[in-house]
């Protein structure tokens, strides 16, 4: 099958483990990939994490993990614009789970609406959660419901960019404060996710739990919470941020301009 949005998996050099077990599964699924090295924890340097994500930020103070693998996610960015071919690519963690229909999603562009910079596959954690989404705008070759995201779902795992939004987003190396999944789909922390106008796959197309393992990009020296009133201080300013869009989001959804959706993951798409 011909293959229009190019995939790019991200994964550390030191796990060749997790680049054969991603490779038997796209194999699996029919698809051509490229494989990213990953920025180490282990073993990056302060100047390279800073030349894209800050030490703290809204969160509070940032790990090691969590920044690498954010400077992780630029370099995929990067790759996808050293080429020209193609107008979107797909990012891919090396322990990602994809549905039964990638291939022909991958397949063609056309799908994806007018409008989109991002596209994110991933259902996030394990069950449904219960998600703000706007009217379904478009579907995927496979059936899919595309909705548009009116409320914040993490995960970083498996997402589509535009060439437009991976410029967007590669703008502001240096400037992130928050790990790659809050910049791109938190729409209380994201100075991006507005601009980029994403869509959700419903059901989701991806999840990180089919495996006993989790992405390991982000798993190394997680920064340690400061205790006592400096710890209330950053339960405060989170607490600001998750109610600051509330009155916006209560207003969408009374007007009916969205509505509460309960999005699981799922490997085969509907029908």
């Amino acid at each position: 099958m011909p293959q229009a949005i190019p995939i790019y998996v991200i994964n550390l050099d030191r796990r060749p483990d997790r680049l054969e077990r991603i490779a038997q599964h796209l194999e699996t699924r029919g698809v051509a990939w490229e494989r990213v090295s990953g920025c180490d924890g282990a073993g990056a340097s302060e100047a390279a994490l800073a030349s894209v994500i800050r030490p703290r930020g809204p969160l509070g103070p940032l790990g090691v993990g969590d920044r690498a693998c954010t400077v992780s996610h630029t370099l995929a960015w990067e790759t996808f614009l050293q080429t020209e071919a193609a107008g979107y690519a797909l990012f891919l963690e090396d322990d990602i789970y994809l549905g039964s229909d990638i291939a022909a999603t991958v397949a063609s562009d056309a799908w994806i609406p007018s409008g989109t910079d991002a596209v994110k596959l991933e259902k996030y954690n394990s069950g449904a959660s219960r998600l703000l989404l706007g009217p379904v705008v478009g579907h995927t070759p496979g059936g899919r419901a595309l909705r548009r995201m009116r409320s914040r779902h993490m995960g970083g795992g498996a997402y589509i960019l535009s060439r437009k939004g991976a410029e967007l987003v590669l703008g502001w190396r240096g400037r992130v404060r928050v790990p790659v999944d809050h910049f791109l789909f938190n729409d209380t922390l994201s100075p991006v996710m507005a601009t980029l106008n994403p869509v959700i796959t419903v059901p989701g197309m991806a999840t990180q739990r089919k495996y006993a393992y989790d992405s390991d990009t982000a798993s190394h020296n997680r920064a340690a919470m400061p205790k006592g009133w400096r710890r209330r201080m950053i339960t405060l300013q989170r607490g600001a941020f998750e109610v600051r869009r509330l009155p916006l989001q209560l207003l969408e959804l009374v007007t009916g301009r969205a509505t509460l959706i309960d999005v699981a993951f799922s490997e085969t798409p509907p029908g």
